[in-house]
């Protein structure tokens, strides 16, 4: 008889969510859940090697079309671990799409050396059964876990994280710098493809360092409200103020208004509706030199898109304000700037 696979896992699922539910202090909570977390691993270290010498039996022996299901697994799951086992090879997680199956699956188990093991199917759906429902166990302990996680952050718990890299923003920002300068110094066009160049760089470099600015305060202000980290304003690029700004702008204060202090931020946050980012002391460094790189692009760019706008306009027959405005998509005001900066016209 089959196993309802999706019954086994929900009970799993229940019986963790009955365990945990009396545990209303999140400090416990978060403990009984790594206890039930570890626990699951443990069971599915156990398993593992005899689950897959039992299903890759089953399929290279005795393959059915739907075998796979006693198993709780996908097909191609199924022959994954058959061919690993077949060809001797150990987790092969970068397979897309395993090897063919042998024209003759009984006879290449068989010079590999796989045994035939007596009522291979039914042990195997036996063994996948505790399997899976060990899986579901530890899934619904770490989905316990992440809640109990946030539940002492708000109850003003900081997570430890390493120290943080802190990049030299100066350099990215001179390399990206001189990325641009070197890609327009080999174009030989005119000025009127010079200027379309040089604003579509402006562009694209603009939406890149709006988007990564997002990410980038997203991880700033996870480290800096929920975790011990401190400078973190070193690893994002910023001064200490602009890092003030940020957690201003993620708490809805205004400019003039103070931050909490350190002991009450992680309650603020979490009221804010903050959300802490997974690894964001590995993220920051990296994110933060992407968005200084690209905002380093957006002002080169410029500078070769506004000297583009001088030399159209100042051209015999020159550009109009209205074309020029036209020409680089923004407000008639930034081309004002440009061609006439003291504004005497």
């Amino acid at each position: 008889m089959s196993t309802d696979y999706g019954q086994l896992r929900q009970k799993a699922k229940d019986e963790v969510n009955a365990e945990l539910a009396d545990v209303k202090d999140p400090f416990e909570r978060r403990a009984a859940a790594e206890e039930i977390r570890d626990q699951a691993y443990m069971e599915l270290a156990m398993l593992k090697q005899e689950r897959k010498q039992l299903i890759a039996s089953a399929a290279l022996y005795e393959y059915t079309p739907q075998l796979h299901e006693r198993f709780g697994i996908e097909r191609l799951q199924m022959k994954r671990l058959a061919m690993d086992a077949l060809l001797g090879l150990e987790d092969r997680e970068e397979w897309i799409n395993p090897p063919a199956w042998p024209a003759d699956r009984v006879k290449a188990a068989q010079k590999a050396g796989i045994p035939h093991l007596d009522n291979v199917v039914d042990r195997g759906a036996e063994i996948a059964a505790r399997y899976e429902y060990a899986e579901a166990r530890r899934g619904a302990a770490v989905t316990h876990l992440e809640a109990a996680h946030e539940a002492v952050r708000l109850a003003g718990g900081r997570v430890k994280v390493a120290a943080m890299e802190r990049p030299d923003f100066d350099a990215v920002r001179k390399q990206a710098r001189d990325e641009v300068l070197e890609q327009f110094a080999k174009l030989v066009v005119g000025p009127e493809r010079l200027l379309q160049l040089a604003a579509e760089a402006v562009d694209r470099a603009e939406e890149d360092a709006a988007d990564l600015l997002k990410e980038r305060d997203a991880a700033l202000n996870s480290l800096a409200f929920y975790t011990t980290a401190r400078g973190v304003y070193y690893s994002a690029g910023i001064s200490r103020s602009g890092m003030t700004r940020a957690q201003q702008r993620a708490l809805g204060l205004p400019r003039d208004a103070s931050v909490p202090p350190r002991a009450e931020q992680p309650a603020a946050a979490r009221a804010a509706g903050v959300k802490f980012v997974k690894n964001a002391e590995a993220k920051l460094p990296k994110i933060a030199a992407a968005y200084e790189a690209a905002e380093a692009r957006r002002l080169t760019a410029i500078e070769i898109r506004d000297e583009a706008v001088r030399v159209l306009h100042a051209a015999p027959h020159g550009w109009s304000r209205p074309q020029l405005t036209e020409a680089i998509g923004r407000d008639h005001k930034v081309v004002d700037r440009i061609v006439d900066p003291e504004g005497t016209s």
